[in-house]
């Protein structure tokens, strides 16, 4: 207990040590300056009530001595708390992590030839397609303003500046990070460099961690059908905080097995402990909805703890009690800047998860349930069925599969994650975004193959296969294997191709518009979609460029019309525009751009 209550203190010394150093650095008017002015443009739009900061003087100062008095504090606990002597604590450590190294290279010297050829073939194909999508994606445009109105302003707004659910703290502070130390990194590289390289890092260990507790149809399948799923794919590189979530998400799960294994020295359940207390911080500082990932795993690690006997079951208890304590601590302080320069309401009032009166949300709950699981899977109406079914079989398999002591353990682990955040979700009566839900599609698709490795346990002895060598078998299992992650990968990446080829054309047809706008004398320049309008100014803040005078027609009142000179609007393929014909200045295939009219002002979204 006096190691665990010691490395969360060090956490919070760390934290706070940090944010009192950046805010320290900073003076009051330059942060000042650029959050109660910044330079949105049309981002925020029709929410430019959010713009509102609470940021004053004496908020700022308490801030600045608040955080130094909570690092002081915590410094002096943590000296108060003495550690056992350093050469042995060292060497106890060391001792631990060779031991998880040993535990995660140990699994991939049992397999067979084809089975490593198989498995060598999946990291190496999902390898690729993540460099492919990182490099071939276009940005989003969450990307890009994340890019422009969090990361470019410095790393004092990006930690405290929220007037829009889009400013994912750590994954922002990470851009912010390789922008200054690579001042000629383009904003793709900036945002997507490391999620994919720390992505890339974390393939093997993923499938190790889930080889050592499961079998190599568990690991092969389950992670290979997570892995080639896009949405998976697309947030495992983008440059927002799912990418850090989903990497917090796994480092907790490997804790979490690891804190359930019986026996176990002493030290690597020190640094099983210290992994979860990270993790978990990580996650919500990465994002907020993380919790969910939390609930699961505290559910399952609360759930065998009870399980022990009744000394070790209290000790145990005490401890995830006081990690649970000390990641909600430490999560917080990070959140502290959030309140003081923005305020709570700010970090609270999501939109994303805004909470439904109780007839409306009864009324769409359905159909949301049924999008998401289209959204998650790829086919609606058979993808929530599918998810059903297999809530409904795993513990039936975790029971009677004959599974490994191990391999239930993390089953049950896993139920927890795919079963527990839709009763959450009920209570809080809001719909999350399927990206959010993006743990809950790792633990269904290794829940698939904790139950196809059931089956196959119950099934194949009593049929044909009990006559068959057992190197047969294991060849016909992994040619299976091989065939339904070919047939799913190549399906749902087929399928998205579309899409990237799309969006590419999009940008491209967006990019020309604006190169041509950029060299036109125009007073104004009216612009319908949003979207448009963010890319415009994108390009010209990358580029260092004057912004064009970009007006989105909802963030005006409704009595400024167009003038007579100098203005234009952007129209989308379609019907002719009421009123007399105006001669087209400008088109491609994805716009027109004609003279604004006073007569005839642009429609509003």
């Amino acid at each position: 207990m006096r190691f665990l209550i010691r490395w969360q203190l060090g956490l919070l010394l760390t934290v706070a040590a940090g944010l009192a150093l950046l805010f320290g650095l900073t003076d009051y008017a330059g942060l000042a300056r650029r959050v109660f002015t910044p330079a949105a443009g049309p981002y925020f739009g029709a929410y430019r009530d959010l713009l509102a900061v609470a940021l004053t003087p004496a908020r700022y100062q308490g801030l600045r001595w608040g955080l130094l008095g909570l690092a002081g504090a915590a410094a002096g606990l943590w000296r108060v708390l003495r550690p056992a002597p350093a050469p042995a604590r060292r060497a106890a450590w060391a001792g631990a992590g060779r031991a998880w190294g040993r535990a995660l290279v140990r699994p991939w010297r049992r397999l067979g030839a084809g089975q490593r050829a198989l498995a060598g073939a999946l990291l190496a194909i999902v390898a690729g397609v993540r460099l492919y999508y990182a490099a071939c994606y276009p940005l989003s445009l969450d990307e890009l303003a994340s890019y422009d109105f969090y990361v470019l302003p410095g790393a004092a707004v990006t930690a405290s500046y929220y007037p829009f659910p889009n400013n994912h703290l750590l994954a922002n502070l990470l851009v912010g990070l390789v922008h200054e130390l690579g001042p000629g990194a383009s904003p793709a590289l900036a945002l997507r460099l490391l999620p994919t390289l720390a992505g890339l890092l974390s393939l093997p260990l993923a499938y190790a961690l889930v080889l050592r507790a499961g079998r190599f149809g568990v690991a092969t399948l389950g992670l290979g059908l997570y892995w080639l799923s896009p949405l998976g794919v697309y947030y495992a590189v983008a440059g927002r905080g799912y990418a850090w979530a989903q990497l917090a998400a796994l480092a907790g799960l490997l804790a979490a097995l690891e804190l359930l294994r019986p026996g176990g020295r002493r030290a690597t359940r020190q640094l099983a402990w210290a992994v979860f207390g990270v993790s978990g911080v990580a996650g919500l500082y990465a994002v907020p909805t993380h919790l969910y990932v939390l609930l699961g795993l505290g559910a399952g690690l609360l759930l065998g703890f009870a399980r022990a006997p009744a000394r070790r079951r209290r000790l145990l208890l005490a401890h995830l009690a006081v990690a649970t304590l000390g990641i909600g601590a430490v999560a917080g302080v990070l959140y502290v800047p959030v309140g003081v320069v923005s305020g709570w309401p700010a970090l609270l009032a999501n939109r994303y998860v805004a909470r439904h009166a109780w007839p409306e949300f009864s009324a769409g709950i359905g159909p949301w349930l049924l999008g998401t699981a289209a959204e998650l899977l790829g086919q609606r109406g058979l993808s929530a069925l599918a998810y059903g079914g297999v809530l409904a079989l795993a513990p039936v398999a975790l029971r009677w599969g004959r599974l490994p002591a191990a391999a239930r353990r993390l089953g049950w682990l896993l139920l927890a994650q795919a079963a527990l955040w839709l009763p959450v979700v009920l209570a809080q009566r809001v719909y999350p975004p399927a990206r959010t839900l993006l743990p809950v599609l790792l633990a269904f698709f290794l829940l698939v193959g904790l139950v196809g490795q059931a089956l196959w346990n119950c099934g194949l002895p009593a049929g044909l296969g009990s006559a068959l060598r057992p190197a047969v078998r294991r060849a016909g299992a992994t040619s299976l294997l091989a065939l339904v992650l070919a047939a799913y990968g190549g399906y749902r990446l087929h399928r998205e191709q579309a899409i990237i080829g799309q969006q590419a054309r999009q940008q491209k047809a967006l990019r020309q518009a604006y190169e041509w706008l950029r060299h036109q004398p125009l007073r104004r320049i009216w612009v319908g979609p949003r979207a448009y309008a963010l890319l415009w100014q994108h390009y010209a803040l990358a580029a260092g460029q004057p912004a064009l005078p970009l007006v989105v027609p909802d963030d005006v009142p409704a009595t400024q019309l167009p003038g007579p000179v100098g203005e234009v609007q952007v129209v989308l393929p379609g019907p002719q525009l009421p009123g007399p014909p105006r001669p087209v200045r400008y088109a491609n295939a994805l716009l027109r751009i004609v003279p604004a009219s006073p007569a005839q002002p642009p429609g509003r979204e």
